[in-house]
Order: C-alpha cells, then sequence, then structure tokens
C-alpha cells in the first residue's frame, strides 16, 4: 500500500520502571547463561496497572500532541497481545469513555506484536472514509504480563524478554510530525504452527487454567516440522522478514541507504542482524537495538517507544526516512515506511511531555 495524505500527528508512550535484568538473575527468575548471552539490561514491568489504563495514559500524551485532540478522533483501534480485562468485554469502549471520545467507531486488533502496526494498516486505509467533523484515528495498544500463567524471563528465544508498556498515536489526513509512505503486510501461514505447537484448538488455553509456554510450543512445532520445502524454521523467517521489509522500501520508492533509522521488534542482537538488517545492507548501530536492552519486548509498543525516543532526543530530522517493522508468530509480517517532515523542537517535547507520560 501506498497511502497519499496519511500523516502521524501525536505520539505518545507510557513507560513501567525497569526491573534489572541482574536482579532477575539474582532471584532465580533469569537464567543467567541467557542473560549473558543476551546483553539484556533490564526489563520495564509494571505492577497492578490493568492494558487499558496503560493505554489510556499514552492516549493522552498522544492526543495531546496532535493539533485536533479528542474532539477530533473519528475511529478508535486497540491492538493487544495478552489479556486487558474481563473477558467478552471491550477494552476499547474503556478507553473511548476514559478519554471523553464519543461519536465515534472502534474495535480491537489481536495480532500479536503487530497489533499497533496493523492498526497503522487500518487506519491508512478507513482515513479518507472518516466524517469531516472527526478526520483523525486514534490507535492504542498495551499489555501487561504479569500473571501466574506465563513467565515473562521464560518467553521466547535469547534476549525476548516480554515487558510493559503503552503507546498510542493519532493517524491525521491533514499533517503531522511524520509521513506514511508505504505499509506491505503479509501472512506466512506455512508458520502458524509455531505458535500452537501441541495445544489443543479447544478449550482455550486461559479457560482451562494452563500455563502459556510459547517457547515449548516453538520447541515442538520446530521437533515436527524440521524445514519447509527444503529450507529451515529459521531460514524461512528470515526470509519472510527480510522480503517484507524490502517490499515496503520498495514501494516507498526510497533507496536503502536512505533509511536514517530501523526499528525492529526488541530482541536478540542475531535476529535483529539476520532478519532485517543484513538483508537491507544496513548495520546493526541504524536500528535501536541497544535501546532495546533497556525495554525488553513491549509486544506492539517496541517501534513506536523507539520512535518517541528518537524524537524526544533530536534524533531525526525532517527529510529522514525511517523504517518500522514488525514479525509476530502467526506468522505475520508488516513494514511501514515513514518520512519524517516536522519533528517537534526540544521546547515542544518538554511542554508536551510535562506530567511525566514518556
Amino acid at each position: 500500500m501506498k497511502p497519499a495524505n496519511v500523516f502521524l500527528s501525536g505520539l505518545g508512550c507510557w513507560l513501567p520502571s525497569a526491573y534489572a535484568a541482574s536482579e532477575a538473575v539474582a532471584s532465580g527468575l533469569y537464567d543467567p547463561s541467557v542473560h549473558a548471552e543476551s546483553g539484556l539490561r533490564s526489563v520495564l514491568v509494571a505492577g497492578s496497572e490493568s492494558p487499558p489504563e496503560m493505554a489510556v495514559r499514552a492516549a493522552r500524551t498522544a492526543l495531546g500532541r496532535s493539533p485536533g485532540g479528542a474532539a477530533a478522533i473519528g475511529t478508535v483501534l486497540h491492538g493487544s497481545t495478552f489479556y486487558q480485562g474481563p473477558e467478552m468485554w471491550s477494552p476499547s469502549a474503556y478507553i473511548m469513555r476514559e478519554l471523553g471520545i464519543s461519536g465515534a467507531g472502534s474495535t480491537e486488533i489481536r495480532n500479536g506484536c503487530n497489533s499497533m502496526l496493523t492498526g497503522l494498516e487500518l487506519a491508512a486505509g478507513l482515513l479518507s472514509y472518516q466524517p469531516e467533523s472527526r478526520p483523525d484515528i486514534l490507535l492504542t495498544t498495551a499489555d501487561n504480563f504479569n500473571s501466574p500463567m506465563f513467565n515473562r524471563w521464560d518467553s521466547g528465544p535469547m534476549g525476548v524478554i516480554a515487558a510493559d508498556a503503552a503507546s498510542s498515536v493519532v493517524i491525521s489526513p491533514s499533517g503531522g510530525f511524520a509521513r506514511v509512505d508505504a505499509v506491505v503486510s503479509r501472512v506466512y501461514p506455512e508458520f502458524e504452527g509455531m505458535a500452537r505447537g501441541d495445544e489443543p484448538l479447544f478449550p482455550p488455553t486461559g479457560s482451562t487454567g494452563r500455563r502459556i509456554d510459547t517457547v515449548e510450543r516453538a520447541q515442538q512445532f520446530n521437533e515436527r516440522v524440521r524445514e519447509i520445502g527444503g529450507v529451515s524454521i529459521a531460514d524461512g523467517i528470515a526470509k519472510a522478514c527480510s522480503e517484507t521489509a524490502l517490499a515496503a522500501v520498495d514501494e516507498a520508492g526510497v533507496d536503502v541507504g536512505e533509511l536514517r533509522w530501523v526499528l525492529v521488534p526488541n530482541g536478540d542482537e542475531a535476529t535483529t542482524r539476520n532478519c532485517v538488517m543484513e538483508p537491507l545492507g544496513l548495520d546493526v548501530s541504524r536500528s535501536q537495538f541497544e535501546f532495546g536492552r533497556e525495554i525488553g519486548h513491549a509486544s506492539s509498543s517496541d517501534q513506536f517507544i523507539a520512535l518517541d525516543h528518537l524524537l524526544r532526543t533530536e534524533r531525526l530530522d525532517a527529510g529522514d526516512h525511517v523504517l518500522l517493522f514488525g514479525g509476530a508468530p502467526g506468522w505475520s509480517a508488516v513494514a511501514v515506511v515513514l518520512t519524517i517532515t516536522e519533528p517537534p523542537t526540544r521546547e515542544q517535547e518538554l511542554t508536551m511531555s510535562a506530567g511525566g507520560a514518556t
């Protein structure tokens, strides 16, 4: 997709306190050998805050940074990976009520760690159909992985440790700090079983109280399906990631060398390098890998937390191109190319961030 007149006009994040990885090792929560190899320094860990409450905090910042504010929102899209609250309940409606948004539509997106990027894709397609009085779309996402059903310290491959956070962005047709130049999303169903393993489709895991073990599921899949089409699972996923990222850059008409930053899910350096950076011909230093070592894998917020960080530290200039890439078990891949149009000044950032929202 090569959308026209789709802009990011406001961005906000809510980040809880960081928990040192070394403390997790000392407490017996985190395998010391995994810690040594991953280089993870800390992980964001929330307390008892519910994800929708976290999303509201991030959204208030995003709306405060967008000229139209809450009054201009015609649609709210809320993305998530983990439990959001009571089952058979609408977190997006809760978020709207808390933000004072009425007369708008909303829905929830469940596309794992790609939920926010998928929301951006959907928003780009919906934007031209918004009412004139409410032309903007609000995206939110949040996850809190504190649960007896899930062990964040053993939640993924090397360096992929689940973190808690929320992020939000306002999509507008009238301008903003970044323009969306391309969106490419693809699903590779041959890898669907990687996130399912030997789990039965019914009854659902949550309804039985069974522990959610994503590592065991992936191992079960890998033992059963060692390769697809003569290609190993690891190489197949790397190919899926790289071809999606390259397709988005091509769709945007941008030379790969012109990418100022490539923002990917926080994880281990080898995956960042092999799946995205090397296929693009770029050094891993052009990603925010080092910054991500302080965060952990904050589900679908990773790319937006990194983008917010770059804006607040004045490391983006007008005309810079940024690639946002996400891959989620299922297997889905989404790539978005942005061009920075009007980065906020330091004075604006200090004003907009008042209250410690980011």
